[in-house]
């Protein structure tokens, strides 16, 4: 049988993480779970109940994770750790606790074994104003969500962009969304680039949407790349890596649009297999429709793979 590790990124909102992990739970899924150590409130016994045919692992050691900080980087390098130390999955899957599938396992399965050996990120079109994010020294790169430390940072940059000091010279960078889906090959060539991602990203800014795209470009896997060319439409930047994430109504630079019960035409009739984000806060009743949805799905499937 055919397994996918999900690689989950949690921090808050833990009674919607649980709807997703009975959505993901399978007999061909495992499921990795890391939560933000800032998040006090969260307490394991909540997932107990939430898989019954998957594996279901929570990282015990939990970073501090940041907004734009490089420990993004490593909470994700730290799943992809748990999961390929456990076993060899056809697919590795990265998610937020505020995604949902909103297709059945027998689609996605069927899609990846179609598609096998094809590395699902995409690149992003490169723009000049990115620059400083990587080619400048960060004194706080965990600080990027701080008004204060920004501020640090921006004026280090600019001293550096004065007298002409850059880092990372050698490095030939690409952009691209967090979210991917890869192959175990690729995960494990992750793996082992761990001490040159470290060194070469640890005083970066919001590096999770560089890491991944830089290290495939400029290496064997870029020719296995699903949508192997930058993508300059919204609705490539999703079929690239199968997740619908709508950056048109988005609320802020930095936050996509949050989905409503409204959506709910819309992410039933898209191609993709994931979509986010979700918030219970602000909508809860897409959630309940869709976890209602695809829970029925779900129980007929788990019926013919016994």
């Amino acid at each position: 049988m055919h397994k996918h590790a999900y690689l989950i990124l949690a921090h808050k909102n833990f009674g919607q993480l649980k709807k997703l992990v009975e959505l993901l739970d399978h007999p061909r899924n495992d499921i990795f779970i890391h939560v933000d150590a800032k998040a006090a409130d969260f307490d394991p016994e909540i997932l107990k109940e939430a898989c019954k045919s998957s594996g279901l692992f929570i990282l015990p050691d939990r970073l501090n994770v940041n907004w734009g900080g490089v420990s993004i980087m490593r909470a994700e390098i730290a799943l992809l750790k748990a999961a390929a130390s456990r076993d060899t999955y056809d697919y590795y899957h990265l998610l937020s606790g505020m995604d949902l599938p909103i297709k059945s396992h027998d689609e996605i399965h069927r899609f990846f074994d179609v598609h096998k050996g094809m590395e699902f990120i995409n690149l992003w079109e490169f723009k000049k104003s990115n620059l400083s994010r990587f080619r400048y020294y960060t004194i706080f790169p965990e600080g990027e969500s701080k008004f204060n430390t920004r501020i640090i940072n921006h004026i280090f940059k600019g001293l550096q962009m004065a007298v002409g000091y850059r880092i990372n010279k050698d490095v030939d960078f690409r952009m691209g969304s967090q979210w991917f889906s890869i192959t175990d090959d690729l995960a494990r060539y992750v793996l082992s680039k761990e001490e040159w991602l470290e060194r070469v990203f640890r005083h970066t800014s919001t590096c999770d949407e560089i890491f991944l795209p830089t290290l495939v470009f400029n290496s064997p896997f870029k020719d296995k790349l699903f949508y192997p060319h930058t993508v300059k439409s919204q609705k490539e930047v999703n079929l690239s890596n199968m997740r619908f994430i709508d950056w048109s109504r988005g609320e802020s630079i930095r936050h996509p649009w949050t989905f409503r019960a409204s959506d709910l035409e819309l992410l039933e009739n898209i191609d993709h297999f994931w979509a986010r984000k979700f918030d219970e806060t602000v909508d809860a009743e897409i959630i309940d429709i869709l976890y209602r949805k695809l829970k029925e799905v779900k129980s007929d499937e788990n019926k013919d793979c016994r």
